[in-house]
């Protein structure tokens, strides 16, 4: 467990809550007091109603991006028969403090295993599942939308520790698995869940559909020579239909090259494709519930996408599809499938792939969502007579033929999506709508 994870459970363990009962609402707002004029609590007594509750946990910060106070706090009322807390998120908007948020959740055995925290611009509610079970989720105001940022969740598997870790906006995850008792790293992932949904969606604000890849981390090759964004990064998002995987790479590339000789020694793009649909996400990097067993091995058939851009003007882009079978290869060339053109930044790259050449028909849609691994680099060269001075940039920790280090791609039928948003004033906009006859 990192240093940021374990100060948001100590915020959660407020000092108020460590009280067996609770604080009582009048002793609540006396400490608001110290943050709040008392026309802004007033706004929380009008919007809550009945005040017969204690407050468990409780904190103030900013979580709205304006860098004025916001408020969230777990409530339990009095007389409860069932195990559920309910949490407020209060946002100061134009001098009144809104409600922006409401969730209830349930305990397994103390109501203090429901706790807020706000910090780094988030707020995070914590919940406990069961014994060694645990799960923080954040959210923060922006545009008027409640929007998920993140999760983390923490289990134990046999000798194992668990830990997951989910953004929805950076689209940046993490898997990792430690020995419980020393607290050793036994296995760990960083990579990129790239969302794609349906080509007829529209993709509303506060969803993101587009991962951004400009970190070292993700730089296996030539960190020597890359300078930052400035240089070299790129962004990738991805949609289907029932045919084809549908993707597009922008780039943004200070020294774009436009090879004379070889379009081998010129820009290019890697992608990298595990079409096996697993239980879950997890069961791409490890399986079983006690005995943990690492996929390091592929155990279904492995493609790779192998594109050059060529000169953007005469020599076009070329496309060809590369299905790895053990030590067997069979090639496809699919160059009617790409578009490469510059740009005032650098260049793009649309393309298409076949689900016939991935999974041998057409692509079903289930209603869950699912994932394949996938992980996509980018070669960027700077000089084609010196092809070996090459900066890579890909969206996982990659190693050839290890099936757990790819990123992945994550398949959002009709009616879902990849994360959560909502409007905050979505229901005074329907009920003025119905009031005017729609």
């Amino acid at each position: 467990m990192n240093k940021k994870i374990f100060l948001i459970l100590l915020l959660l363990l407020n000092v108020d809550v460590f009280s067996q009962s609770g604080l009582r609402y009048i002793d609540f707002t006396k400490k608001l007091e110290n943050y709040f004029h008392s026309d802004l609590i007033l706004d929380i007594t009008n919007e809550i109603g009945r005040i017969d509750f204690s407050v468990w946990s409780w904190d103030i910060g900013d979580f709205s991006g304006d860098g004025i106070n916001d408020v969230a706090f777990c409530i339990r009322r009095t007389g409860a028969k069932n195990k559920s807390m309910e949490v407020y998120l209060f946002v100061d908007i134009d001098g009144y403090l809104v409600q922006v948020g409401k969730f209830e959740i349930d305990f397994v055995e103390l109501p203090l295993e429901v706790g807020v925290a706000i910090t780094d611009g988030a707020v995070y509610i914590t919940q406990k599942f069961k014994q060694f079970h645990w799960e923080i989720v954040s959210y923060k105001l922006e545009n008027g939308s409640l929007i998920k940022q993140s999760d983390y969740t923490t289990s134990k598997k046999g000798k194992h520790t668990h830990e997951v870790r989910n953004n929805y906006i950076s689209l940046q995850n993490s898997e990792k698995y430690l020995i419980t008792n020393t607290g050793a790293v036994d296995f760990n992932v960083t990579y990129f869940r790239i969302p794609s949904y349906n080509r007829s969606r529209f993709i509303y604000k506060g969803i993101t559909d587009t991962a951004f890849v400009n970190d070292i981390l993700f730089c296996p090759v030539g960190a020597y020579w890359w300078q930052g964004d400035s240089d070299f990064c790129f962004s990738v998002s991805s949609v289907y239909d029932d045919n084809f995987l549908y993707m597009t790479i922008n780039v943004q590339d200070d020294s774009v090259v436009q090879p004379y000789h070889s379009m081998l020694n010129g820009e290019a793009v890697e992608v990298w494709i595990d079409p096996t649909t697993y239980n879950n996400s997890s069961d791409r990097f490890a399986a079983g519930k006690d005995d943990v067993t690492y996929k390091k091995m592929p155990t279904n058939d492995i493609y790779k996408i192998e594109i050059y851009a060529g000169d953007f003007i005469n020599k076009e882009p070329t496309m060809q599809l590369i299905k790895i079978s053990g030590n067997n290869t069979i090639s496809e060339e699919l160059n009617n499938n790409v578009i490469a053109n510059l740009t005032d930044y650098g260049y793009s790259i649309m393309f298409k792939i076949p689900f016939v050449s991935l999974i041998g028909n057409n692509f079903l849609m289930s209603d869950e969502m699912f994932e394949w691994g996938v992980t996509v680099r980018v070669i960027d060269v700077d000089n084609e007579f010196r092809p070996e001075r090459r900066t890579i940039l890909q969206t996982s920790l990659f190693e050839e033929g290890n099936p757990s280090s790819f990123g992945s791609i994550i398949f959002i039928p009709d009616k879902k999506w990849y994360g959560d948003t909502k409007n905050i004033y979505s229901d005074k906009i329907i009920q003025a709508l119905e009031e005017f006859g729609f």
